[in-house]
């Protein structure tokens, strides 16, 4: 009834539109940012905003004309959008800027935190450097951002890295190898989607959580990916009574979480202690040190308990599975989609196999060198990431393309605005749309100036060039990426993610031959989850598979 009474007014007061348009956006020009038009005075751009992300980022973007940033006004808030390379850097590259505000409301919807233990996190306006910023008073024990971002910066970027591509290497080829048996037949699959959630999933779970997580709860993976699909359901903040299988879900994973820590902590302790680890060291109960010393750290956080502690587990189990899965997915549907693709990648990673070893081993770091294989990642990110990369100034108004934004507000960097932006991206003048993957986009190559991901206009723009290292004996193109990496609060999983990706595809076109049963002419994808998830196919895309390693 609640939402049939909101469509109602709506239909109700849609004639009002084109004159409150004009009275809005009059008033609003000369008091700081613009303001995205809205039709119902006491709900503005709410509905529209939560319930239809792409079309409402779309038009936002149309009458913005460039003129970033542009201000959204809600319920009961308004949220900061901003677009266009100068500002991007801007804000990627003031160390000011915090993430908590949104990381809290988003474990409070989305992950079951309770109240008290979110109000730690939106209170932290300190940063996540270990110099708190300037203007903040948080004491060193609710300083969650800090603490929380240096665990896996050493976790993910430091030290652990490498033992952890180490177990997921492992534990991606056992699971390939008992899925498709080795014989000159043909297996057939209903859907690449769920393959890739089944193995890639439940490999990613064993290298950062340990196999007790799924001992303890044998069906854990595929809950996960069950509960991704109401996650939007629970970020538009729907009732418990409008859809009672999201919150249930929730729940049974939230429990699940609460019996691994427990497990895993009673058979910590009866464990004799053994000498400082480090992040990466593999755990038997709670899959790495950087997990065991994460849930302590958490512990010791004011406000926070078990089941706030499980509730942020939940969250990053969540965030390191449900978007690199689709995308490596993703990536690995265009490169069977086209046979010369296939071709070319088994040649050149013919070099990165490891020699004399009975089983697949391959080499990661020659790997991580192949410009095609590289290129193919960076343009499945450009091609399918749709997230909103949240940032808040806490203490100072921030200065943004020429106007100013007051403290304490959300701004919003949309990625699927910023990986369409007609006037960045190289299309080859109309031949490979934006809307579409082209596998070289990322690539240079010296004989031919209309080359690489930018367009030959943009070359001198504030993006600095960043040529990664490449193999060139194989080729005479080189990867580059002109971009931004995202600043002090960049993603700490990236190169984990990078690396699975890039793994999985290499290992995916050396053991198989696979075949689409769909013609590729007619996959379709995008993303369920607009602002928080990637494109992908939008239905199950039969295909037969049959090993050839």
């Amino acid at each position: 009834m609640l939402a049939v009474f909101f469509f109602g007014v709506a239909a109700a007061t849609a004639l009002m539109f084109f004159i409150l348009r004009a009275c809005i956006a009059d008033k609003t020009l000369s008091a700081g940012p613009r303001t995205v038009p809205y039709s119902i005075p006491f709900i503005k751009s709410t509905l529209s905003f939560v319930f239809d992300g792409p079309k409402f980022f779309r038009q936002a973007s149309r009458f913005c004309q460039n003129r970033w940033p542009l201000r959204v006004n809600l319920v009961n808030d308004e949220v900061y959008l901003v677009q266009g390379q100068k500002n991007i850097l801007s804000v990627f590259s003031n160390p000011g800027l915090t993430v908590t505000r949104a990381y809290g409301l988003v474990l409070k919807h989305c992950f079951g935190m309770d109240q008290k233990a979110v109000d730690v996190y939106v209170s932290d306006t300190s940063g996540s450097r270990p110099r708190p910023i300037p203007g903040s008073n948080i004491p060193l024990n609710r300083r969650v951002s800090y603490h929380t971002h240096e665990n896996l910066i050493q976790g993910l970027l430091g030290s652990g890295l490498g033992p952890t591509m180490e177990r997921l290497d492992a534990s991606l080829y056992a699971s390939l190898d008992k899925a498709v048996p080795i014989s000159p037949s043909w297996t057939y699959k209903d859907d690449l989607t769920q393959f890739f959630e089944d193995h890639l999933g439940a490999a990613i779970l064993n290298a950062l959580y340990g196999p007790l997580l799924l001992a303890e709860n044998p069906d854990f993976n595929r809950k996960l990916w069950q509960y991704d699909k109401h996650i939007m359901a629970l970020a538009k903040r729907l009732p418990a009574w409008l859809i009672p299988g999201a919150y249930r879900l929730r729940d049974e994973l939230l429990r699940a979480i609460m019996k691994w820590h427990q497990r895993a902590t009673e058979l910590s302790t009866a464990t004799p202690d053994r000498p400082k680890a480090s992040q990466g060291e593999a755990d038997p109960h709670w899959g790495s040190a950087m997990m065991r010393e994460r849930n302590r750290m958490l512990l010791r956080i004011d406000g926070q308990d078990l089941q706030s502690v499980a509730s942020t587990d939940l969250g990053f189990i969540w965030a390191s599975i449900t978007n690199v899965v689709p995308s490596t997915m993703t990536l690995c549907t265009h490169m069977y989609s086209d046979s010369s693709l296939v071709e070319e990648l088994r040649s050149v990673l013919r070099h990165c196999l490891q020699p004399g070893t009975e089983s697949l081993q391959l080499d990661m770091e020659k790997i991580g060198k192949q410009p095609l294989l590289l290129s193919m990642y960076a343009e499945t990110l450009r091609f399918g990431v749709q997230i909103h990369i949240p940032r808040c100034s806490p203490h100072q108004p921030l200065a943004l393309g020429g106007e100013t934004i007051q403290s304490n507000k959300l701004v919003l960097i949309n990625t699927a605005l910023a990986h369409t932006d007609e006037e960045v991206w190289n299309t080859k003048d109309g031949q490979y749309p934006l809307d579409t993957f082209w596998a070289r986009r990322f690539l240079i190559d010296p004989a031919d100036p209309g080359s690489g991901p930018l367009k030959p206009s943009s070359s001198s723009s504030s993006f600095a060039k960043d040529r990664q290292p490449t193999d060139s004996k194989t080729s005479r193109e080189d990867f580059t990426v002109q971009g931004l990496e995202g600043g002090q609060h960049a993603c700490p999983g990236r190169l984990l993610a990078k690396r699975i990706m890039l793994l999985t595809s290499a290992m995916m076109v050396t053991m198989f031959d696979v075949e689409l049963l769909t013609p590729a002419s007619t996959l379709r994808f995008q993303s369920g989850r607009f602002g928080f998830g990637v494109r992908k196919p939008v239905a199950p895309v039969p295909f037969r598979i049959r090993r050839r390693y």
